[in-house]
């Protein structure tokens, strides 16, 4: 369950900015309870093109990349991928930082670091319980020479802080070491889904290797027929590819022995299936459609983002989908939302973030104030973030059209398009 993510000096997000998933208004069916907090269970962030809202979502993947090591940061050597924001020149060669708070099972965590290409200048890791005060249980910051590792509450950090190199994390070596609060919370950061809504190729696969499962095909089935696509089954074909293909597509040795590891690299083919009827509508079978030549981008993309949020949904993780309504009905992205909003399908508290355009989710009480976000680049091409809250004034009323206001830009974090004329190129001959 996550409460708020923070980060700063990322891209194009120059100052710290906060993403809260603490609900203010009264618990209702958009949010649920968990000790103290009342959390929301989907969050929208709207903004202009180039405003900074993929950004953000782009850091949390980010921070989560780095602390699975997914670059395999192995040696003392190696570097740390880091964008900062390249506008000003303070922070064009200043180090980023990621903070996190969230929960597992039932503890929360506090966790964070600082980095650059070659060093994690600093990193700290704080928790509580239900009712219980904060505690520390590491802080190391290498500029002050200070590494301090909480003896009593988090024993399997003791004796491995000069064991840490300076570009690693000590979330890692604890990890390595077997210690058991390191291990969940890198299985929290695993479980944590981000998904690109415009391309679906990386998802795909692994929707179409949940079609295995012959349980989680009758999910996905489901959910795909109950978004009326017209598609009665869905069968796959798997090819697995010669290990040439590595070369071919230049992948770097470890990648590539990990995808070795795991079974290789494989095709697949997607087959839908339709009814098919004859000239006075009597069905008489059915017919088969390959997926990426006969179906339309909505249907290719719904079906490739189906297993991520059954997945979701079913183990209550963490979702976040940038671009969610790109090439989907505004019928069916609603349909996605209501989904997380509903007690009997969301039962364990899954939680959706997603960026989009559609301004149609903005005039219902499909979302609340406290759920809607904006971003908007100054003059300076600096992203700031901040919530439909802070327009108290004007949204409290349920009657409020708040698609009507943002559209005019009463809440900011719209396009604001000049006059274009071409050139007049006649006169100059």
């Amino acid at each position: 369950m996550l409460i708020q993510f923070e980060v700063d000096n990322f891209n194009s997000i120059k100052d710290t900015v906060t993403f809260n998933m603490q609900s203010t208004l009264e618990e209702n069916n958009h949010s649920f309870k968990k000790f103290n907090y009342n959390l929301l269970q989907t969050a929208v962030i709207y903004g202009a093109n180039a405003s900074g809202k993929s950004n953000l979502l782009k850091a949390m993947n980010q921070m989560t990349s780095l602390v699975l090591n997914r670059d395999g940061v192995n040696q003392s050597t190696s570097k740390i991928e880091h964008q900062p924001f390249l506008l000003n020149s303070e922070t064009q060669d200043a180090s980023t930082s990621f903070e996190i708070i969230f929960i597992v099972e039932e503890i929360v965590f506090r966790y964070g670091f600082e980095y650059d290409s070659e060093t994690i200048y600093s990193e700290w890791l704080f928790s509580s319980g239900k009712v219980k005060r904060e505690s520390k249980l590491f802080f190391r910051d290498i500029e002050d020479d200070e590494f301090y590792v909480n003896s009593t509450k988090f024993k399997e950090g003791r004796g491995l802080e000069k064991k840490t190199l300076p570009n690693h994390l000590f979330l890692w070596k604890c990890d390595s070491e077997n210690g058991e609060i390191a291990k969940k919370i890198m299985h929290w950061f695993s479980n944590f889904n981000i998904i690109d809504g415009i391309d679906n190729r990386g998802y795909l696969n692994y929707t179409n290797n949940k079609l295995k499962d012959k349980s989680f095909k009758e999910d996905i089935l489901n959910l795909v027929k109950v978004a009326d696509l017209g598609i009665s089954d869905i069968t796959t074909h798997e090819e697995k590819m010669s290990s040439d293909v590595f070369e071919e597509m230049n992948i770097p040795a470890n990648i590539k022995e990990s995808i070795l590891r795991d079974g290789g690299l494989s095709r697949f083919d997607t087959l839908t299936q339709h009814k098919k009827f004859d000239k006075q509508n009597n069905f008489i079978g059915n017919i088969e459609f390959d997926l990426n030549e006969n179906e339309s981008l909505g249907t290719q993309k719904f079906f490739a983002m189906s297993a991520p949020i059954i997945d979701t949904l079913k183990y209550g993780k963490v979702l976040i989908i940038d671009e969610l309504d790109a090439s989907l009905h505004p019928i069916l992205t609603m349909h996605l939302i209501k989904m997380f909003h509903n007690k009997e399908i969301n039962k364990h508290n899954a939680q959706l973030i997603f960026a989009t355009h559609d301004t149609n989710l903005l005039q219902s009480d499909l979302l609340y104030r406290d759920q809607i976000y904006f971003t908007e680049k100054n003059k300076y091409g600096a992203t700031d973030l901040y919530s439909l809250l802070e327009y108290k004034e004007i949204s409290t009323r349920k009657d409020t059209n708040k698609e009507k206001y943002y559209l005019q830009g009463r809440y900011g974090a719209i396009p604001f398009i000049g006059e274009f004329n071409f050139k007049d190129t006649q006169n100059e001959s």
